[in-house]
């Protein structure tokens, strides 16, 4: 699953995907880079050697392509289910060391699950990277989400009417966590018939969550404003 907002230009690149392996690309427009691509990927636990090399030519294939390209930014993060970090270089995956060849920085230093970190996060312009680290498990799940923060200015849609944002200063944080704490997850997807209604369910079930226990607020945009009186200005003030 991946949520992007509605007032971001994000492509999906179905063209970089491919059927045999489990990774997402998406392209999003910056204003500080030339391009930004994120790869959203998954290696199931006890992949054979064939599947493995399917993933690492698959990730190899885009990113010799897109790396041509000196400005462009790359993270590719997700559940790689892989040993190889802070292993001597003779002990790691074929896939670490190719994503090492191409100048990948690999951010999560905490474990994921079980004493070992299985979730990764890696781009080659390490310093773009604000912050990351390692949550706390949601529910029962038996490993941690990971998080990465990029420093880069996305470009928006331009919306001319007022429209509802959600009020964070003002949300419950605390009765929000508890709630998807207790939210019975398993039940929930194992009561869909499908993986696309599993996925509806989950995401209506998360945005009723939100709602209860944050609110919104209306903003009212202005077209007014020049060029160059960008975001980060209106911020300063």
């Amino acid at each position: 699953m991946r949520y992007v907002k509605n007032d971001i230009f994000c492509v999906r690149r179905f063209d970089y995907e491919s059927d045999d392996v489990e990774i997402l690309w998406l392209e999003l427009k910056t204003t500080n880079f030339r391009c930004l691509y994120i790869a959203m990927c998954y290696l199931p636990p006890n992949s054979n050697s064939l599947l493995k090399q399917k993933f690492t030519h698959s990730l190899s294939t885009v990113l010799a392509s897109l790396l041509v390209d000196p400005d462009c930014c790359v993270l590719i993060i997700g559940d790689f289910n892989d040993h190889s970090v802070f292993k001597p270089i003779q002990l790691q995956s074929n896939l670490f060391r190719t994503l090492s060849a191409f100048g990948f920085h690999q951010f999560i230093d905490t474990a994921t699950r079980d004493r070992v970190i299985l979730d990764w996060a890696l781009t080659n312009v390490p310093s773009a990277v604000l912050s990351h680290g390692v949550l706390d498990p949601i529910h029962n799940l038996d490993r941690n989400p990971i998080f990465i923060e990029l420093n880069f200015s996305l470009k928006h849609h331009f919306v001319s009417k007022p429209f509802f944002v959600w009020d964070y200063n003002n949300g419950d944080f605390l009765g929000l966590n508890n709630a998807l704490h207790v939210t019975p997850w398993e039940f929930i997807i194992m009561n869909s018939p499908n993986v696309n209604s599993a996925l509806s369910n989950i995401t209506n079930v998360i945005n009723q969550t939100l709602q209860a226990f944050i609110p919104t607020k209306i903003v009212y945009p202005s077209n007014k404003g020049k060029p160059w009186f960008s975001r980060e200005l209106r911020l300063l003030i």
